[in-house]
């Protein structure tokens, strides 16, 4: 385990280092053409900038920061693989994504099945969208957008803590490919589309993502613990 909280000039200088590379990212995220979060209103992108600082804080805090850490990957990636599924071709995500095509769980192409989709999965946003499901969309890329960069924070910090940026990569892709598959593979089945997963797959996939899932905890214990320490 990491011992950072006993030393608290060595603490300091990795918070302080870690601040910086968020701060950056967060800075792409609100003001870049195309940025993840750009069309958020300046009030969300200050709430989102001192969640992001507090999150940081609480987990050098942790009695194990790295374990910590890697709860926060696990609740925000699966949050983001639940709508970064249909994003593929979308000009802010196509980036981000295009890596995971090469999974065969993931097809990159289940955004064209959003008619099939959306009635069960987007219920109350179809009911609202016109008939290019403009509601349905921006709830996606919104939710997908706040979720990228909550899980960027947290590869922003693991990177540090395990000292080695290419070990967090291949962490993070592993589960983004694990989860976006998980997702994809729910969805098709419960919209009654073609599965990318053959039975047995899909099955040993549930069983890994429950794994992960409870090894992540309770989402919403952990986002109250950090809008609480940003509020302070």
């Amino acid at each position: 385990m990491l011992n950072l909280v006993d030393d608290s000039s060595k603490r300091y200088t990795l918070t302080e280092a870690i601040r910086g590379d968020v701060s950056t990212r967060l800075y792409d995220a609100f003001s870049a053409e195309n940025g993840a979060l750009s069309n958020l209103d300046r009030w969300t992108q200050r709430k989102v900038a001192f969640e992001s600082l507090a999150k940081i804080d609480l987990t050098l805090e942790a009695d194990d920061p790295v374990e910590y850490c890697h709860q926060n990957l696990i609740r925000e990636i699966d949050t983001e693989a639940e709508y970064g599924i249909y994003l593929f071709n979308d000009a802010v995500a196509r980036e981000q994504l295009v890596t995971l095509t090469d999974d065969a769980g993931i097809s990159g192409d289940l955004g064209l099945d959003i008619d099939v989709v959306a009635p069960r999965l987007f219920a109350d946003e179809l009911a609202h969208s016109d008939e290019t499901l403009d509601l349905v969309w921006i709830t996606i890329r919104a939710r997908y957008g706040r979720a990228r960069i909550d899980a960027t924070v947290s590869e922003v910090i693991m990177g540090f803590l395990l000292d080695d940026a290419e070990i967090a990569r291949d962490m993070n892709h592993a589960l983004r490919a694990m989860l976006y598959s998980s997702h994809e593979d729910v969805t098709r089945r419960l919209c009654g589309l073609e599965p990318r997963l053959r039975d047995r797959g899909s099955k040993e996939i549930a069983l890994m993502v429950h794994e992960l899932r409870d090894r992540a905890g309770d989402y919403y214990r952990r986002a109250d613990e950090i809008s609480r320490r940003a509020d302070t």
